[in-house]
C-alpha cells in the first residue's frame, strides 16, 4: 500500500506524465541540484567577502578615529594660536593707536605751520625772483594724508632758502609791471624781504598777483636816490633804504607830494597832497586874519570912549567895523574844510582806478582820513571865531547901552 501512496502523491504533484516525462523530471533535478550548488557557492562567496569586509571596516575605523584625534589636536592649536593672535592684535592695535595719535599730532604741527609759511611766502618779496614757492605747499596745507619724507624735505629746503635770502642784497633779471602798466624785464636789485629797486624807482610785490608793480606815486627825491645808489652799487658798503613793513612805509612815503619837499617833516605828514596844502593854508590865513581883527577890535573897545560919540549910529558903525571877517570866518570854515575833504576823497579814489593794484587797503584808509582832517581842521577855525564873535558883540551891545545911558 505504501508504494501505491508514494506514486499517488507524485501523481498528484507533479501530475502523471508516464514514462515519456522521467528524463525531463531528471533535468529538472539535476538544474535544482545546480542551483542549489550556486547559491551555496554565492553564500560562500558573501560570506567571505562580508569577512573580508569586516577587517576592511576594522582598518577604516581605526584610520577614521585617528585621523579624528589628530584633527581635534590640530583644531585645539589652532584655537591656541588664534587665541594668541588675537590678543596680540588687540596689543598691537593699542601701540598703533597711541602711536598713530602721536603721528596725526605731529601731521597736525607740519599742516599748521605749512599754511603759516605758505602765507609768508605768498607775500614775500623773494616769491617774485623765485615763484611757485607757496603753490608747492597746497598737498601738505590741504591733503588728507601723512606727509611723506620727499614733501617735508621740500618744506625743510623752503625754510632755509627763505632764510638764506632774507639776509641776501642780490641784482636777478626778472620781469615787473611799470608804472604806465606795461610788462618789462630789466634787472632787478633786491634787499631781503624788504625792498626792490628797478630803474631808479621802487617797486612793491603784489601777492594776488605775484609780480613786481612800479607804483605810480614814487617817494620824494632823497628817497628816490638811496634807490639810485643801490642799483649803481658795486659790491661795496652803500646806503639805501630799507622797508622792514614789507611795502607800508613806501606808501607812506608816496603819499608825500613831490612839491612839499620844502616842509618840516611834520608837516608832511599832515599834508598829504596840494588840495591839503591849499585848504589848510586858506583855513590858516583866515583864522589868522579873524584873530587879528578880533585881537583889534578888543584893544579898540577897552579905549574907546561912548562921551565922545554924540550920534549913536557913529559909534555903532565904529563898533562893528571889520566884525564882518570873524563872522564870515566862521560861518564858512567849516564850509571850506568840508571842501578839502571832498576833494580829499575823490583824489583818493582816483587813486585807487589809476593805480589799479599797486594800492592797498592801508593807503585807502590813509588816503581818506587825510581828507577828513580838512573838515576836523575848519571845524577848529570855527568855532573859537564864534566864541570871539558872541564875545565882541556882547561887548559892542554894553557899549552901546552905555552911549544910551549918557546920551539919553
Amino acid at each position: 500500500m505504501k508504494p501505491l501512496r508514494t506514486l499517488a502523491l507524485m501523481a498528484l504533484l507533479g501530475g502523471w506524465t508516464g514514462p515519456a516525462a522521467a528524463g525531463e523530471l531528471d533535468d529538472l533535478v539535476r538544474q535544482v541540484q545546480q542551483s542549489q550548488a550556486r547559491e551555496a557557492q554565492a553564500d560562500q562567496d558573501r560570506k567571505a567577502r562580508f569577512l573580508a569586509d569586516k577587517n576592511q571596516q576594522q582598518k577604516l575605523l581605526k584610520d577614521t578615529q585617528a585621523a579624528l584625534a589628530q584633527a581635534e589636536a590640530e583644531g585645539k592649536a589652532l584655537r591656541e594660536a588664534f587665541a594668541a593672535n588675537e590678543a596680540r592684535i588687540k596689543a598691537m592695535g593699542l601701540e598703533l593707536k597711541t602711536k598713530g595719535g602721536e603721528l596725526n599730532q605731529l601731521f597736525g604741527t607740519v599742516r599748521e605751520f605749512s599754511g603759516k609759511f605758505k602765507s609768508d611766502l605768498a607775500e614775500s618779496l623773494i616769491s617774485a625772483q623765485y615763484p611757485g614757492r607757496a603753490a608747492a605747499l597746497e598737498p601738505l596745507v590741504l591733503g588728507k594724508e601723512i606727509p611723506g619724507l620727499t614733501q617735508l624735505e621740500g618744506l625743510w629746503l623752503g625754510v632755509l632758502q627763505e632764510m638764506n635770502e632774507s639776509g641776501k642784497v642780490v641784482a636777478y633779471t626778472g620781469l615787473f609791471t611799470d608804472a604806465a602798466g606795461g610788462e618789462r624785464t630789466g634787472t632787478i636789485r633786491r634787499i631781503g624781504p624788504f625792498t626792490a629797486v628797478a630803474g631808479g624807482k621802487y617797486l612793491r610785490y603784489v601777492p594776488d598777483y605775484g609780480k613786481l608793480v612800479e607804483p605810480q606815486r614814487q617817494p620824494e627825491r632823497d628817497s628816490l636816490a638811496l634807490a639810485t645808489n643801490l642799483e649803481h652799487a658795486d659790491g661795496g658798503p652803500v646806503l639805501a633804504a630799507v622797508d622792514p613793513s614789507r611795502g607800508v612805509l613806501l606808501d607812506l612815503a608816496a603819499q608825500v607830494p613831490q612839491g612839499l619837499g620844502w616842509l618840516p617833516k611834520s608837516l608832511r605828514g599832515l599834508l598829504n597832497n596840494e588840495v591839503d596844502l591849499v585848504i589848510f593854508g586858506v583855513l590858516l590865513l583866515a583864522s589868522v586874519w579873524a584873530l587879528a581883527v578880533a585881537v583889534e577890535r578888543w584893544l579898540f573897545f577897552k579905549r574907546v570912549d561912548v562921551a565922545a560919540y554924540p550920534k549913536a549910529s557913529v559909534l555903532q558903525t565904529e563898533l562893528t567895523r571889520h566884525m564882518t571877517v570873524i563872522g564870515t570866518v566862521a560861518a564858512n570854515a567849516p564850509y571850506v574844510g568840508l571842501l578839502g575833504t571832498v576833494l580829499g576823497i575823490m583824489m583818493t579814489f582816483h587813486r585807487m582806478g589809476t593805480e589799479k593794484s599797486s594800492m592797498d587797503v592801508h593807503s585807502i584808509m590813509l588816503g581818506l582820513s587825510t581828507a577828513l582832517k580838512a573838515t576836523a581842521i575848519g571845524l577848529l577855525v570855527a568855532i573859537p571865531c564864534v566864541v570871539l564873535n558872541n564875545a565882541l558883540r556882547r561887548r559892542i551891545r554894553e557899549l552901546m547901552a552905555a552911549h544910551e545911558v549918557r546920551h539919553g
